[in-house]
């Protein structure tokens, strides 16, 4: 295992900065690729903090069966990651705790002639599902193991453990954000439908929460949807549409000032939107995203988002897995994890 002297040095900062960001000390203020590169850095190193090292001490002592193989089982294609990189990163994650825990990850291809799983001859001692899944590709993941934890859903919570973003949570900070500085005429912009945990069209659940929030504000806050499928290419052609279109035509006081966008992909196209209609994020109109990915402190401007703990979620589910495994789990249950607002620059307080 590696040492915080080691991680400084690959790293190039030094060693009590280091210290800081993996200790998780609020106080300390770095850029967030700083702390982005140090705890890749630490990562790669196999590198354990004072707390991880007390915990996999307490597994052994409460006697846990270390998992030996996790078959992993993913919602979208290579190249449905591609358009929204949400699921790709949440997948990295789980693999990287797995390699940390020196547990063999194993990828499992759906085969649609024979309806079932292939985890490539190799035995999995239990399955980590990420994302949506209709029934019968749930009951083909049971013909391998009926040991599944969900990551991202909750197909049935009276039959499997999931692992879920807090999503009232997350838009309650953002919407409440946009009001604190100054923004009444807010659009959410993102699908009005979507799939639900077990992979059935339903209303989208950020923009259902988004609507009921805004309620709540009464006539202090002017809502409205801007309906996109998610990609950022749609997300650019209808945001597009609406500025120089249905926007323009508005008096100033009742112009939209802010873009809720439901995830990166769509806070991506919502940029190019802005600036194809000859305006500016933020001095114009702002940009709230969702996910926030390691990519949104790289874009121009850096994105402000709704943080997801995408590294939390991934190493609770392989707890969670552990636990059911080893026969700690009397009844299944579901880990709602919190989010944060990171706050870069594409939101600018309204004068």
């Amino acid at each position: 295992m590696a040492t915080l002297k080691e991680i400084a040095a690959e790293s190039g900062f030094s060693i009590a900065t280091v210290s800081r960001v993996l200790n998780e000390d609020d106080t300390l203020n770095v850029p967030e690729s700083t702390r982005e590169l140090i705890i890749e850095t630490a990562g790669r190193l196999n590198y354990k903090t004072k707390t991880e090292r007390k915990r996999d001490e307490a597994a052994k002592k409460r006697g846990l069966h270390k998992l030996s193989s996790v078959g992993i089982v993913e919602m979208l294609s290579v190249g449905e990651q591609i358009e929204d990189a949400y699921y790709m990163y949440l997948k990295n994650n789980v693999e990287k705790v797995c390699m940390e825990e020196e547990i063999e990850a194993v990828p499992m291809q759906y085969d649609e002639g024979l309806s079932e799983y292939r985890n490539m001859g190799r035995p999995v001692d239990g399955i980590i599902a990420i994302g949506q899944f209709s029934e019968d590709r749930i009951s083909a993941m049971r013909k391998r193991t009926e040991k599944i934890v969900f990551v991202d859903s909750s197909p049935d919570e009276q039959k499997y453990c999931s692992i879920k973003t807090n999503y009232e949570t997350g838009v309650r900070q953002g919407v409440d954000y946009l009001v604190r500085q100054g923004h009444v005429n807010i659009a959410f912009v993102g699908p009005e439908n979507s799939r639900d945990s077990k992979a059935v069209t339903a209303p989208e659940d950020r923009r259902r929460i988004f609507k009921a929030i805004t309620r709540e504000y009464g006539n202090k806050v002017h809502p409205e949807t801007i309906d996109v499928t998610g990609t950022a290419r749609n997300a650019t052609e209808n945001i597009t549409k609406f500025i120089i279109g249905d926007n323009n035509l508005r008096p100033d006081e009742e112009k939209v000032t802010a873009l809720f966008t439901y995830n990166e992909a769509t806070a991506l196209g919502a940029i190019k939107a802005v600036q194809n209609s000859g305006l500016r994020v933020p001095e114009d109109i702002s940009v709230l995203g969702y996910n926030d990915t390691v990519l949104a402190s790289y874009m121009q401007p850096p994105i402000t988002g709704i943080h997801i703990y995408m590294d939390e979620m991934a190493r609770a589910a392989v707890e969670a897995l552990t636990k059911l495994i080893n026969g700690y789990v009397n009844i299944p249950f579901t880990t709602l994890i919190p989010t944060t607002l990171k706050e870069r620059g594409s939101i600018r307080k309204k004068q």
